[in-house]
């Protein structure tokens, strides 16, 4: 998992609002709301990013254990690509 790039799927409509991100999967016509660490993740998905490049960015920006960093990333990009915001990049 930490050598796979994810990104966005392009079908998704996304709008920053402040420091939040509000995103909406057309095709499922579901909404999302996210902020901080999520928002942070989504905002870091604009390009092609693994795993590690993600955990890299936010162990900069937030006082949290790398391992623990790991499996809550993890676990968001998961959700994420189960609820088809993101995918995996080729």
């Amino acid at each position: 998992m930490a050598d796979q790039r994810y990104r966005r799927v392009a079908d998704v409509v996304h709008a920053q609002v402040e420091k939040d991100v509000v995103a909406l999967n057309v095709e499922k016509g579901t909404c999302f709301g996210m902020e901080n660490v999520t928002a942070e993740v989504w905002n870091l998905l604009s390009r092609p990013a693994s795993l590690d490049d993600i955990c890299s960015q936010l162990l900069e920006i937030y006082d949290v254990d790398r391992d623990e960093c790991r499996s809550d990333i993890t676990e968001l990009l998961d959700l994420m690509r189960r609820e088809g915001l993101i995918e995996i990049a080729d």
